[in-house]
C-alpha cells in the first residue's frame, strides 16, 4: 500500500447518499486512508437501498458496499459535542476533509471551514452541493433529478416534442464524484507545492452546466435554444440507434463520412441506398433524416446484432450493441477489464462490486469491502487519535460516540 500515489493522506469523509461517497472510495483505492463519519440515529439512505441478496439490514445494502470500499467508517453522533470533539481531532490528523449536507449543516456542528481550519490551518475541504454555498438559491435541497433540471440538461434530453427526461441511473452523482476527485487532488498538489489548504466550493448543477458547450455556446453566439434531438446528432447521420433480429435488439450506428455510410450500405447489402440522392452526402443525409433512419431500420432488423456490429467493426464503423445489464457482466472485455472484483465483507461475504474504470501500469489501486456502520469506531479512537478505554467509554455513554 505504500507505493500508492496517496499513501500517508487521510480523508476525514462526512459524505453521504453517492457523489461523495463515491469520491472518497477513489481515493482510498489510490492509497488513502478514508475514515467515514456516520450516525446510526440518521444513517446514510443507501445503506437500506439495494438489498441484493433480498435479506434487509443497515449493512447489508449492495448498492452501498459499491461506492463505499476501501475505507473505514466510526459512528459519532455530530450533535453532541463529545461526536463533535473527536470528529475535529480526526480533521486535526487528516489532510481532506468531505461533505455533501445542505448548506449551513456543517456550521451547525461547528465543522464548517472556518472552525475546521482553525485546528489543521493545511486542510483542503471540499463541499458539494446543488447549487453551491453562495448565492440565493445556495440553501436548496437537491438529489440528482431537480441538480438535472436546474443544470439545463433534461431540457435537452429526450425526444423532439416530447417531455424533458432524465438520463437513467443516478445520474449525475458519478460523474459529480469523479470531477470531484480532480478538485480535492489539484487542491492537494497546491497544498503540497506551496503549504496552503483551501476550501472547494462543488456546485452540481453548474458542474453539470458545463458539459453542456454545444447547447451554451448555440445560445451565447447565436441566440439560438437547442431542444431534445433523441439519439440524433445535428452534425452526424446516421447517428442513432437502430433495430437487429429478435426482441428488443439494438445496435447503434454512427457514420462520420460518405465513405464510411457507403461501406454501412455494403454491409447491409444495399449499394442503391448508398446511390440515392437523398443519402449521397452527408447535408442531403442530414435534410432526409426521417427516411433515412426508417429505411436503415428495415435493413438493420435482417441482421443478428453481434454478427452486424462485428461485420461494421471490421470496416471501421463506429457501432455498438445496446447492451443490458446481464450483457454487459457477460461481456469477456469487460471480465477481463478488471473493473469488477469480489470483495469481502464482514456480514453479507462475498460480493462483487465495481471499483476504478481505469488501469495503472505503474501500481494497483487497494480495494476492500465497504464497512459496516460503525465498524472501526474503537480501532479510529484508540489507535490513531489515542483515547483510552475509559474515555471510549464515558463517550460512549455520553451518546457522542456509538
Amino acid at each position: 500500500m505504500n507505493d500508492l500515489p496517496l499513501a500517508g493522506v487521510r480523508v476525514a469523509d462526512f459524505g453521504w447518499i453517492f457523489a461523495v461517497p463515491h469520491t472518497t472510495s477513489w481515493l482510498g483505492a489510490l492509497g488513502a486512508d478514508v475514515i467515514r463519519i456516520e450516525s446510526p440515529k440518521r444513517p446514510d439512505l443507501v445503506r437500506f437501498l439495494g438489498a441484493t441478496d433480498g435479506t434487509p439490514g443497515i449493512n447489508r445494502s449492495g448498492l452501498f458496499h459499491s461506492i463505499n470500499f476501501s475505507k473505514r467508517s466510526i459512528a459519532l453522533d455530530l450533535t453532541t459535542n463529545g461526536g463533535a470533539d473527536v470528529a475535529r481531532r480526526l480533521v486535526s490528523m487528516s489532510d481532506i476533509v468531505t461533505e455533501n449536507f445542505g448548506t449551513g449543516v456543517m456550521a451547525k456542528f461547528g465543522l464548517d471551514y472556518e472552525n475546521l481550519r482553525a485546528v489543521k490551518p493545511d486542510l483542503v475541504m471540499m463541499s458539494g452541493t446543488p447549487l453551491g454555498q453562495t448565492g440565493p438559491l445556495s440553501g436548496a435541497i437537491g438529489y440528482g433529478p431537480n441538480s438535472l433540471a436546474f443544470s439545463g440538461i433534461s431540457h435537452l434530453t429526450g425526444y423532439p416534442g416530447g417531455e424533458p427526461s432524465g438520463i437513467g441511473g443516478t445520474w449525475p452523482d458519478f460523474v459529480v464524484g469523479v470531477v470531484m476527485v480532480m478538485g480535492v487532488l489539484a487542491a492537494l498538489h497546491h497544498r503540497d507545492r506551496t503549504g496552503e489548504g483551501q476550501y472547494i466550493d462543488m456546485s452540481i448543477a453548474e458542474m453539470v452546466t458545463g458539459m453542456l458547450p454545444e447547447a451554451m455556446l448555440d445560445f451565447f453566439l447565436n441566440g439560438h435554444e437547442q431542444g431534445p434531438i433523441g439519439n440524433r446528432d445535428a452534425d452526424i447521420a446516421p447517428h442513432g440507434a437502430f433495430p437487429a433480429a429478435g426482441e428488443d435488439q439494438w445496435v447503434a450506428i454512427v457514420t462520420v463520412s460518405d465513405a464510411e455510410f457507403a461501406g454501412l450500405c455494403e454491409v447491409l447489402n444495399a449499394p442503391a441506398l448508398a446511390a440515392d440522392a437523398r443519402f449521397q452526402t452527408m447535408a442531403a443525409r442530414l435534410q432526409n433524416v426521417d427516411a433515412l433512419e426508417r429505411e436503415l431500420s428495415e435493413l438493420t432488423r435482417k441482421f443478428d446484432r453481434d454478427d452486424l456490429v462485428t461485420k461494421l467493426r471490421e470496416r471501421g464503423i463506429a457501432t455498438g450493441p445496446m447492451y443490458n445489464t446481464a450483457e454487459i457482466m457477460d461481456d469477456p472485455s469487460m471480465q477481463e477489464s478488471g473493473m469488477h472484483v469480489v470483495l469481502d465483507h464482514k456480514e453479507v461475504g462475498k460480493r462483487l462490486i465495481p471499483v476504478l474504470p481505469v488501469t495503472f501500469s505503474g501500481f494497483k489501486p487497494i480495494y476492500y469491502g465497504g464497512p459496516a456502520i460503525g465498524e472501526h469506531t474503537d480501532e479510529v479512537l484508540s489507535g490513531l487519535l489515542g483515547f483510552s478505554n475509559e474515555e471510549i467509554a464515558r463517550l460512549r455513554k455520553e451518546g457522542g460516540v456509538l
